[in-house]
């Protein structure tokens, strides 16, 4: 485990937007039920959505607890345990994002993760090589990119449904006409009650 790191989810949309819970637990459950750790209370949230688990390695996994809506890390629904990384974006549903972030992390785990590493001296009588700004830790998504992860679902359901009454109203119009202009009233069924029409 990275020494002096410290671990949280930041609420990036959904309830409570900007509200910090901070990982000390080895487990920690997520979901709509006020007998998890972090309580969400969001339609989206199952009762018992999502596990983190402190791992060996330092750090945090996460795992969906057969979710209704499913769990997200960077867009990717998970279906077996995922090792996050700092900066990843945790998506429950559809309208629920967090944020994971690892705070705190010394310079020996800085490296390691592959920030601040020094470059090899040029060989001699080579120019150096165009300097480059250092790498930086991955950084949250932006609000554009956050408003992109919700799933089409939803908008593909409503999409069809509009479709399907566009078309129903246009068939029961045309159907109008076409009895009206060809005087149709006495050959529709239970007609002879509706316009007293006579044999």
């Amino acid at each position: 485990m990275q020494s002096g790191a410290s671990y949280r989810l930041i609420v990036r949309r959904g309830p409570q937007p900007n509200q910090q819970y901070d990982l000390t637990r080895e487990t920690v459950t997520v979901g709509r039920d006020i007998t998890n750790d972090i309580v969400i209370n969001d339609p989206e949230v199952s009762r018992h959505h999502a596990r983190l688990i402190r791992t060996a390695t330092g750090g945090y996994s996460i795992e969906d607890l057969r979710s209704t809506n499913g769990t997200f890390v960077n867009r990717q629904r998970i279906t077996s345990p995922h090792q996050l990384a700092n900066g990843d974006m945790i998506g429950m549903g559809e309208t629920v994002t967090l944020a994971y972030e690892i705070t705190g992390v010394g310079d020996a785990a800085a490296t390691a993760m592959g920030y601040g590493q020094q470059q090899p001296a040029p060989a001699a009588g080579y120019p150096p090589p165009a300097s480059r700004p250092p790498s930086a830790p991955p950084a949250a998504m932006s609000i554009a990119d956050e408003e992109d992860f919700r799933p089409d679902r939803n908008r593909w359901i409503v999409i069809g449904c509009a479709a399907l009454t566009v078309l129903f109203c246009f068939a029961l119009l045309a159907s109008v006409i076409v009895v009206d202009y060809f005087n149709l009233y006495c050959d529709l069924p239970l007609s002879d009650q509706i316009f007293n029409c006579l044999p």
